[in-house]
């Protein structure tokens, strides 16, 4: 019996020992293993990795515009310009309003979909997208080529500081002389406003930098003299008799000063009775004249240089017919 039993063990591990060689020499076909757990489907594209889940940044952008460095071009509104070309990088500032920029070198890179320019101007140097990715909405535009005229201006109106007009219309005031400025306050027709500086030829417009009051508060700013190509006229400066014609005075010459009443003359700073007054002349003081004459406020004034030992200089009218002011050395009594 006991024999028995060791047989039957034997044999059973033998079959065993058998079916372990069997398995090791003829392994089972590869189609017993479930196909996914071979090797990895081969990759056809790159979107065979990409998360479903994750919108890919665009790697071309539309057409540009082809801006150059120097050209002059209006950014929208509400833009950001950031110190990189990118979306990502962090913001300098936005504008409310339309402001010019100036391009500068480097331009334009391409991320995101998006063209890129390096721009500078209103105190700020950073980057702007042309526009959106799509191209159906334009952020940035030409308004002058590097190089190109300015648009030209028609003959301003003789003004000069201190002189006071008004205007025929509501009028803007602007920080500085564009159209692009920020608009300080709305100038009714019925302000008195007073020549500070001027004029400056910017986008076809004439502009003097004024002062004003509205609704009893003072503002400086810069108003347009008139529309482009003979438009509406803004300022009405009333109108001064003619000056009669002017005395021979040579630039570079000696005068003095004359009168034949009892008051001394007054030396200004500019060329109008409304300018500040310098020093006021006692008659026989030397004087070297150094430009002129200008025709304001019915006189001819002269630029003069007051030879003292601390010379000054400043605008001296000539007077008139009935009591010359000044006089050259030739003609002086």
């Amino acid at each position: 019996m006991v024999t028995k039993q060791r047989l039957t063990t034997f044999a059973l591990g033998a079959l065993l020992l058998v079916g372990c060689l069997l398995a090791l020499l003829f392994p089972a076909p590869a189609s017993a293993i479930p196909l996914e757990q071979t090797v990895a489907p081969e990759v056809t594209a790159l979107a065979d990795y990409v998360n479903p889940y994750f919108t890919p940044s665009a790697t071309t952008c539309n057409a540009t515009a082809g801006f150059r460095a120097g050209d002059i071009v209006v950014l929208v509104g509400g833009v950001v310009i950031r110190y990189g070309p990118n979306a990502s990088s962090p913001f300098i500032v936005t504008f409310e309003e339309n402001r010019l920029f100036t391009v500068l070198d480097g331009g334009p890179v391409c991320a995101d979909g998006i063209n890129w320019y390096p721009i500078t101007g209103h105190g700020v140097t950073g980057w702007a997208s042309e526009g959106s990715r799509n191209g159906r909405r334009i952020w940035m535009t030409l308004e002058r080529r590097a190089g190109d005229p300015l648009v030209p201006c028609l003959a301003p109106l003789n003004l000069v500081e201190g002189n006071i007009f008004e205007v025929n219309l509501n009028v803007r005031l602007r920080a500085e002389p564009s159209t692009y400025a920020t608009t300080i306050t709305v100038v009714p027709y019925t302000a008195t406003i007073v020549v500070l500086e001027g004029p400056t030829c910017n986008e076809g417009y004439n502009w003097w930098r004024v002062r004003t009051r509205v609704v009893d508060v003072v503002y400086e700013g810069w108003i347009a003299e008139s529309a482009r190509a003979g438009g509406a006229e803004y300022v009405n400066v009333p109108r001064q008799p003619d000056c009669h014609a002017p005395l021979r005075l040579d630039i570079g010459g000696q005068a003095r000063v004359i009168y034949n009443d009892e008051n001394p003359k007054r030396l200004r700073s500019a060329p109008t009775v409304n300018s500040g007054i310098i020093a006021e002349l006692i008659e026989n003081v030397p004087l070297l004249v150094l430009g002129g004459p200008v025709c304001a406020d019915s006189y001819n004034w002269w630029n003069v240089r007051v030879l003292s030992s601390q010379p000054f200089e400043g605008w001296l009218a000539e007077g008139g017919p009935s009591n010359w002011w000044i006089a050259p050395l030739s003609e002086f009594r």
